[in-house]
């Protein structure tokens, strides 16, 4: 018989699946990033159409099983509402969310990351950046699961001379074997500087908009976690 388990987190993503039902991905903060299924959220009667929202901080009751877990209960713990009035600041926040779902496995608990998202929305509702607190979250992001990019130099020799990015290790020359375009020095060291600092900061850094979104760009060049896992 399944068990049923109580835990809270923020939903990253949400999509429908089957005609009337939603599948969410929530990072709880008892199991790290995990599947739910929710029966009939997509129906006018049910009370979770507007809970289970990506950025929602939530309360769940679910049944354990192999595959998406199954929802039993879920109630509203904080809702993010100035996101929902900012429509730049809630556009960084589901990439953001997005791009968290994307980089970490299912199953392992991660209260630096949970933290971290937290706090990425609470800075967009303050007033942070959209776009430069969206590149400043994902860099901590991919450095608090174990595979930030290498931002200080080329990762094989340290040279600063003529690098290139290479999505799996970040910067390298071209000396030893880095390809495609030069990164500029004003682009690799803003992002080793967003990544050092607290991300209530980073607003403080000046960003090149052209700089800004090839940043972006190579960030979205990282494999998965799927990828990762693969054999």
């Amino acid at each position: 018989m399944a068990k049923l388990r109580r835990d809270r987190g923020i939903v990253l993503t949400a999509r429908d699946v089957q005609e009337t039902d939603r599948l969410i991905q929530v990072l709880s903060e008892r199991e790290g990033k995990i599947a739910i299924l929710v029966k009939r959220a997509r129906r006018m009667e049910s009370p979770y159409g507007a809970i289970l929202e990506p950025t929602n901080y939530v309360e769940l009751i679910y049944y354990v099983r192999d595959g998406p877990y199954l929802l039993k209960e879920a109630s509203l713990v904080r809702l993010f509402s100035q996101l929902r009035g900012d429509a730049a600041a809630l556009e960084a926040a589901l990439m953001g969310l997005a791009f968290t779902a994307e980089h970490l496995p299912e199953g392992n608990p991660e209260p630096e990351v949970l933290r971290l998202v937290r706090e990425f929305l609470l800075e967009l509702e303050r007033g942070l950046s959209p776009r430069v607190g969206l590149l400043a979250f994902e860099l901590k992001l991919l450095s608090l699961a174990g595979h930030g990019p290498h931002l200080t130099g080329c990762v094989r020799c340290g040279g600063e001379e003529g690098l290139t990015w290479s999505p799996d290790e970040g910067l390298i020359c071209r000396t030893c074997g880095g390809k495609g375009n030069e990164v500029p020095p004003s682009l690799w060291r803003g992002m080793r500087m967003l990544t050092r600092l607290p991300l209530r900061a980073t607003g403080r850094v000046k960003v090149v908009k052209e700089d800004l979104e090839v940043a972006l760009k190579l960030l979205r060049q990282f494999p998965s976690s799927t990828a990762r896992t693969r054999p």
